[in-house]
C-alpha cells in the first residue's frame, strides 16, 4: 500500500503546498489532490522494489515506462558528459518524485538514477501516472508547479556553479546535501548522511583534489567540522553566505 500517508502524516489536514511543490512528494499531492477512486487506482498500481548502494533504478537513454517515488533511501540523479565526467543534477530523499523528466516526447529518461544507500523505491506506470493527470486537475496544477519548480532551480544551480569559486560550489554541495537528507536525529549539526567526496565534486562541478582542500579551508574557517567520512555543519549562517540558499 505505498501510495498512502503514514501514520505520521496524518494530523496534517493538507500539505505544506511550498515544499510539496519544491520536492515534488507525490504522496502527498496524490492525498491531497486526487479523487478517491484515483487513489485507490494509484494503490492497486504501484510496486515497491529495494534497491542496494550503487544499484541503478534506471538509466540515461532507458525507455521512460515508469514514474518512480523513492519510498525511504537516498538517491543521485546524475548524467555523464563523458565516460569520465559524472555531473549530478539531483539528490532525492524519502518521498521525493524521480523519473518525471521521462515525461517528453522521445519517452526515454535523459538522466540516470542510482541509490546511494539501500533504497525502496515506488513505482507506478507512467500510463497510469499519466491519466491522473488529465483526471485530477489540482494534480496536474500542483505536479506542474513542481516541475517548474525543479528547472528554475537547477538552472539557477548550473548559473552558481559557474559564476561561484570552488570553496563556494562546495559550501553549496554541501548546503544541498543538508537540504535534502538533512541531519541526525541525536546531533542536530551532523549530516544524516554525507555523499562522498567524489559525489561532492559531481555536484559541485569541480575535482576531487579541489573538493579535499576546500572542506578543509571551510574546517579552518569554522563553517564546518570533519568527522572521517562526515561533515558537521557548525555555522550554518556562514554556509548559506557562501552558497545560494535561495534555491
Amino acid at each position: 500500500m505505498a501510495w498512502r500517508r503514514s501514520a505520521n502524516d496524518r494530523h496534517l489536514s493538507r500539505p505544506n503546498i511550498g515544499k510539496v511543490a519544491t520536492h515534488g512528494n507525490l504522496i502527498e499531492l496524490f492525498s491531497a489532490y486526487c479523487t478517491p477512486e484515483w487513489q485507490q487506482i494509484a494503490r492497486d498500481q504501484t510496486t515497491t522494489l529495494s534497491f542496494k548502494a550503487g544499484e541503478t533504478i534506471f538509466k540515461e537513454g532507458q525507455r521512460s515506462d515508469n514514474m518512480y517515488m523513492v519510498g525511504k533511501g537516498r538517491v543521485k540523479v546524475f548524467t555523464n558528459f563523458s565516460p569520465e565526467v559524472e555531473v549530478i543534477l539531483r539528490l532525492a530523499g524519502d518521498g521525493f518524485a524521480i523519473g518525471h523528466r521521462g515525461l517528453r516526447r522521445a519517452r526515454t529518461y535523459p538522466v540516470t538514477a542510482t541509490a546511494l544507500t539501500p533504497t525502496s523505491v515506488h513505482i507506478l506506470p507512467m500510463a497510469v501516472f499519466e491519466d491522473m493527470l488529465r483526471a485530477n486537475a489540482l494534480f496536474c496544477y500542483h505536479f506542474t508547479l513542481f516541475v517548474a519548480d525543479e528547472m528554475g532551480r537547477s538552472e539557477q544551480l548550473r548559473k552558481n556553479l559557474v559564476n561561484m569559486p570552488v570553496k563556494n560550489r562546495v559550501a553549496l554541495a554541501l548546503r544541498i546535501n543538508a537540504d535534502v537528507f538533512g541531519f541526525d536525529a541525536k546531533d542536530r549539526k551532523l549530516l544524516a548522511h554525507t555523499i562522498t567526496r567524489r559525489e561532492m565534486s559531481a555536484l559541485a562541478n569541480s575535482t576531487y583534489e579541489s573538493v579535499i582542500r576546500a572542506l578543509s579551508e571551510l574546517q579552518e574557517d569554522g563553517v564546518i567540522a570533519l568527522a572521517g567520512k562526515k561533515v558537521r555543519i557548525k555555522d550554518m549562517d556562514k554556509l548559506c553566505g557562501m552558497a545560494d540558499c535561495s534555491i
